[in-house]
């Protein structure tokens, strides 16, 4: 009984995870070949860590764009992956929906592959 139990949790568990990679399908041509799309469950985390959801919404513009909104801006951009890496670790300043400027925090203290990983996580969007 036990064995049936967690062979089933672990067949659940990997179906869920592959149903979360699957909605990470990039919307661009910005991935090399061969390179893993997103983790959505691993790039929501370092979003929620980083408070990048105090001025971004998903879909709901706040004091920045949406994440929908970004994708759409950088669709078919073959440097929208570098450009918005460079703008997270960098620091750049950023105009706010009211006009001002402000300097974007920069999270340059985290992994590079995970600052990669919500990149391609907001493309995805």
């Amino acid at each position: 009984m036990k064995y049936n139990t967690h062979r089933t949790l672990g067949l659940l568990g990997a179906m869920m995870m592959a149903a979360a990679m699957s909605a990470c399908a990039p919307v661009n041509a910005t991935l090399a070949a061969g390179e893993p799309e997103c983790n959505p469950v691993a790039a929501k985390a370092l979003v929620k860590k980083d408070h990048c959801t105090t001025c971004h919404g998903l879909n709901k513009q706040k004091a920045g764009p949406s994440y929908s909104a970004l994708a759409t801006k950088y669709h078919g951009n073959p440097n929208a992956e570098a450009d918005l890496y460079a703008h997270l670790t960098t620091g750049d300043a950023a105009t706010m929906s009211d006009g001002h400027t402000e300097y974007h925090k920069c999270i340059a203290n985290e992994k590079p592959e995970k600052i990669r990983n919500m990149v391609r996580w907001v493309l995805s969007q």
